[in-house]
């Protein structure tokens, strides 16, 4: 009975160890699909682009929206805003991407450090002096690595007014085709972990997932699940602005915003 027992403990802790998360469980986000892929270039207004797309609050006013379309391979797109409207050289954002070797369904892998199929992108300052690096996991660190054409990365940020936030600021936009392998392996897979951040001198350094999170550790991103159709809960109206947007998104946590691109 003894080594009976021993046994089915055995295999309870086996089975309990191989359901262990690789990516904190606690900040879970919805990535919806859109029928329209984004121009990137930093601005929006209410209409078709973002319609279909979730938002996400994180830090003292940062948010931001994401949504994946499929208008030729699959894109996954990403639009991010605080109210930090300095130039200053420091300015960053960085966006930290978990997959796997096999992409597709599989869950993202973790680890302690990055991994060989870990992406980080590093956008700093703004304007014509702004830099865009992209960095691949090496197992125990990040490495710089090319970054892609753009066929597969399209990218754009602007100083400027939107639905959310009155005064003039910084909004980010990129899009990047997740089934592509020129970096090694697919940057995404149909669910992803996830580590976004923006620094500014104002505000400091916020993050999604919070501190302790660190986008030196793939265990502590943020999981991003796929949704086969658009938000069905539109949260915020034209005329929302922050405030009310982070009281919105207290209760429900992904909901979607209705955006599309400023008329130029």
């Amino acid at each position: 009975m003894k080594k009976t027992s021993i046994a089915v403990c055995c295999l309870m802790l086996f089975v309990l160890a191989g359901t262990v998360r690789a990516y904190n469980a606690e900040y879970t986000h919805t990535n919806y699909m859109s029928n329209d892929k984004p121009t990137a270039d930093g601005t929006y207004i209410v209409d078709e682009e973002w319609m279909s797309s979730g938002t996400q609050t994180f830090g003292t006013n940062g948010m931001f929206n994401d949504e994946w379309c499929m208008p030729s391979g699959v894109w996954a797109c990403l639009l991010i805003e605080t109210e930090d409207g300095t130039d200053d050289a420091e300015d960053q954002w960085v966006i930290c991407y978990d997959s796997t070797d096999e992409g597709g369904e599989t869950d993202p892998d973790g680890g302690t450090a990055p991994q060989t199929n870990d992406y980080k992108l590093v956008i700093t300052g703004h304007g014509t002096s702004a830099t865009v690096e992209w960095y691949k996991g090496t197992g125990t660190d990040w490495a710089l690595t090319t970054t892609p054409d753009s066929a597969v990365f399209e990218y754009g940020q602007s100083l400027t007014t939107t639905p959310r936030i009155e005064a003039d600021h910084y909004v980010l936009e990129l899009c990047i085709e997740k089934t592509d392998t020129t970096m090694g392996t697919t940057v995404m897979g149909y669910n992803w972990g996830q580590f976004v951040s923006y620094y500014d001198g104002g505000d400091g350094l916020q993050q999604w997932p919070p501190t302790p999170a660190s986008a030196d550790v793939p265990d502590s991103w943020g999981y991003i699940v796929y949704e086969m159709a658009a938000n069905p809960d539109p949260t915020i109206p034209e005329s929302t602005g922050f405030v009310v947007m982070l009281a919105v998104s207290s209760v429900a946590a992904a909901g979607a915003v209705l955006l599309r691109k400023r008329k130029k």
